[in-house]
């Protein structure tokens, strides 16, 4: 069974200094700018599909670029858009929310020996989490090409 992550992560390391792998970067960026578009701001490369093939699912590539213990360390998270990784975030917080206090209340009926209709909340909850890890789940494999696409620019520019 494949291992499923909210974003993905890699993790690449070259002898090549910081300033070299962020200029191959940058260097890279410019002759895939057809394919592949991006920055390069300080010890970070933000790499993104271009606006033209874009949809609502597409990925995009944060790189950080570190030296330690003589080698470099280039780690990149791949994620969606902003807006998008705030909605979700948003919609768990809610879910997860309303269920928790939802499900407080009601067991605090059950205690009083009252009606508890809030303890529905609970099943709903679950039922609302679960709702909101599919959406997650169809937007990834519905951004799954272009993330590989994102991973093998980030390959080709480290030179791995």
């Amino acid at each position: 069974m494949a291992k499923t992550s909210l974003r993905p992560r890699c993790t690449l390391n070259t002898t090549k200094t910081q300033k070299e792998v962020l200029k191959q970067i940058q260097d890279k960026l410019k002759e895939e700018s057809q394919t592949i578009q991006g920055q390069v701001v300080q010890d970070h490369a933000f790499i993104r599909i271009p606006d033209k093939d874009q949809h609502y699912w597409s990925p995009e590539l944060h790189v950080w670029v570190r030296e330690q213990d003589g080698s470099t360390r280039v780690s990149g998270v791949v994620g969606p858009k902003p807006k998008i990784w705030t909605m979700f975030m948003f919609f768990y917080f809610v879910v997860l929310g309303l269920s928790f206090f939802g499900g407080i209340y009601g067991i605090i009926q059950w205690q009083l020996d009252m009606d508890a209709p809030f303890l529905w909340s609970i099943p709903a909850g679950v039922i609302g989490v679960l709702l909101v890890y599919g959406a997650a789940q169809f937007g990834q494999k519905k951004g799954k090409e272009q993330m590989l696409l994102l991973r093998g620019f980030l390959d080709r520019a480290v030179g791995k």
